[in-house]
């Protein structure tokens, strides 16, 4: 494989302390290093232990990947910087690493000839990975920098699809852990002890979702997969007599899922 180009860093806040400053491949090809000042910059430098500081943004315009690892309000600020006194960007990569903003917080800098592109950390794997948006001559000089060794991957998602992509993680996350709270105190509420309760939890989700793997949607059993109205009816009257918040949540969840699939079978539509 190639070798990696040739990298700057416009660090602000704990870089150091961040996934980027161990990003495969950056000790080996950093250059340049800006910061809101020359000591920042220096004192970056120094925590990375590779690079060296400049606050002369000629060097980074000898780059070809420009990695922006700023606070996230903070980023407009260094695109107006870096755009500022007609400077021009021509096929220098900018990326943010930030785990908000995608590459359309760049945009001004692509208007100015720029490629652009936001990477950012998957968490839970055995190896590294991470999630790429952007521009293709982007994703082409990140992939010579951090793949170079193979410890990491990057995997590319459409571009300005960061939302849709979070978005999953809120369905994976962000809903499933409150029905899992849900789940557990409804055991508990049955009488279950609370360890027993958490690991019978645990067993039905971890199963749900090989079954998921096996078979996509055609796993999904239960009462609500069946839509059978008899045997939802009696779970939440059940769970109403020892915990009506429990059982409004089940109730709407239940209810929503049935509606939805009313409506579909109006419309004709199937669940793909």
């Amino acid at each position: 494989m190639p070798k990696a180009p040739r990298t700057a860093l416009i660090a602000e806040g704990p870089v150091s302390q961040s996934w980027v400053a161990k990003l495969p491949g950056l000790r080996q090809n950093l250059g340049p290093v800006r910061g809101v000042s020359l000591r920042s910059a220096s004192r970056a430098v120094n925590l990375i232990r590779a690079g060296f500081a400049s606050d002369n943004y000629a060097d980074l315009q000898r780059c070809e990947v420009v990695l922006v690892s700023v606070p996230d309000d903070e980023l407009s600020k260094w695109v107006e910087e870096l755009l500022s006194n007609d400077r021009h960007w021509a096929r220098i990569a900018f990326v943010t690493c930030s785990n908000r903003h995608d590459s359309s917080i760049l945009e001004d800098l692509r208007r100015n000839g720029a490629h652009t592109g936001s990477l950012s950390e998957m968490e839970g794997f055995v190896g590294k990975k991470f999630i790429f948006e952007g521009d293709n001559v982007a994703l082409h000089r990140l992939r010579r920098l951090i793949e170079s060794d193979g410890t990491a991957r990057i995997v590319q998602i459409g571009e300005k699809k960061r939302p849709v992509y979070e978005a999953g993680l809120t369905f994976a996350v962000g809903m499933t852990f409150p029905m899992i709270a849900a789940a557990v105190d409804s055991m508990r509420a049955a009488g279950i002890h609370a360890k027993m309760a958490e690991n019978a939890v645990e067993n039905a989700v971890m199963g749900a979702v090989r079954a998921y793997l096996r078979a996509g949607r055609r796993g999904w059993t239960g009462a609500v997969a069946r839509s059978d109205r008899d045997e939802l009816r009696r779970q939440y009257q059940a769970l109403f007599e020892v915990d009506e918040e429990l059982a409004e949540m089940y109730l709407k969840i239940a209810v929503d899922y049935l509606a939805e699939t009313a409506a579909r079978g109006r419309t004709g539509k199937a669940s793909k």
